[in-house]
């Protein structure tokens, strides 16, 4: 693939940069006023959905607005693909592959990004300059530990993401199946169902989160003739979900630690709000990091610049190493 570098200092370079970096700060700007109100609207609608075939009103009155959710959507996905223009912009002025990041490392040698660790090891970094020795064979064998030590850190968050979608589930099917955890008042849900909205549909949702975050650890193994996009869609949209809804409710609990604001608890111990809003936060953050290590690790060969390894290979069985070797990679 060929790519355009400017020289760093150039007029023609400053002015790149500054319309990335405008570029960058719109769809940012964008991307926070979709995602503010993204998590009521989904959720808003599924209840609304739900509440029209059972004719039940949910645990909570979201108010769901078709117009202003529509709008939110509508700034989310053109925020988002500024961000993303922004970076490939970003890269391609670095003389890397717009599209995958990856560029020329030492020697004409590719430079891989984190999730090509697993094809080689530190035994590997030796052979990036002749005499296996110098200042590039110790930058490649730190790079194999960095990547090596993010690929760790993606894991456990996959496995993290386990966890808290797990503990949110339990908390509100055991108050569709009528618990009092977590109640003030053992009466405040006593007319509610599972299949009420707002519990039961977001009991599901919590499921799905575990499917992706221990899918994201594992790397789906086997793996699944899916696309990657659908996972990684989902996670991106979980947590576009949860981070915001967290640092909200996380400031608004500060708020009332503070004696400036006094919201309605409906019922609810006032220990739940103040758990759960870090809870969605750290879940967010966990899906968000366990789905880029997902991403790095089953990106295989760019389909625009060559570059990089094919991240899986089917073994056939009863044949030899050189039919493995030959096997064509699992989509994914």
């Amino acid at each position: 693939m060929e790519t355009t570098h400017l020289r760093r200092g150039s007029r023609p370079a400053r002015t790149g940069a500054l319309a990335t970096a405008a570029t960058a700060v719109v769809g940012l700007a964008l991307t926070g006023v979709g995602a503010s109100g993204i998590a009521f609207d989904i959720v808003g609608g599924i209840m609304a959905a739900i509440a029209a075939v059972t004719g039940q009103s949910g645990v909570v009155d979201l108010g769901f607005d078709l117009p202003m959710a529509a709008a939110r959507a509508a700034a989310l996905a053109v925020g988002t693909t500024l961000l993303v223009t922004a970076v490939r912009r970003r890269r391609r002025a670095r003389g890397a592959c717009a599209r995958c990041g990856r560029s020329e490392g030492p020697n004409g040698a590719h430079a891989e990004g984190p999730g090509d660790a697993q094809a080689e090891g530190p035994g590997d970094a030796s052979r990036t300059s002749p005499a296996g020795g110098g200042r590039e064979t110790w930058q490649a064998r730190g790079s194999w530990q960095a990547r090596g030590s993010w690929q760790r850190l993606s894991v456990r968050a996959g496995y993290l993401t386990v966890l808290l979608a797990a503990g949110y589930g339990a908390l509100k099917v055991q108050w569709g199946l009528g618990g009092t955890v977590g109640l003030a008042d053992p009466r405040a849900f006593g007319d509610v169902r599972l299949w009420t909205p707002g519990l039961g549909d977001t009991g599901v949702l919590a499921l799905i989160g575990m499917a992706l975050g221990l899918g994201f650890a594992r790397t789906w193994r086997p793996p699944l003739r899916m696309p990657r996009w659908m996972p990684l869609t989902a996670a991106f949209v979980g947590s576009v979900m949860l981070v915001p809804v967290g640092v909200l409710g996380t400031g608004l609990r500060v708020a009332v630690a503070l004696g400036l604001a006094n919201p309605s608890l409906e019922g609810v111990s006032p220990w739940v709000f103040g758990v759960i809003y870090p809870w969605f936060l750290a879940w967010g953050l966990a899906m968000g990091t366990a789905a880029v290590g997902y991403h790095h690790r089953t990106r295989g060969v760019c389909r625009a610049c060559g570059r990089g390894r094919p991240a899986f290979v089917r073994h056939a069985r009863g044949e030899g190493a050189a039919a493995r070797e030959g096997a064509a990679t699992t989509t994914l």
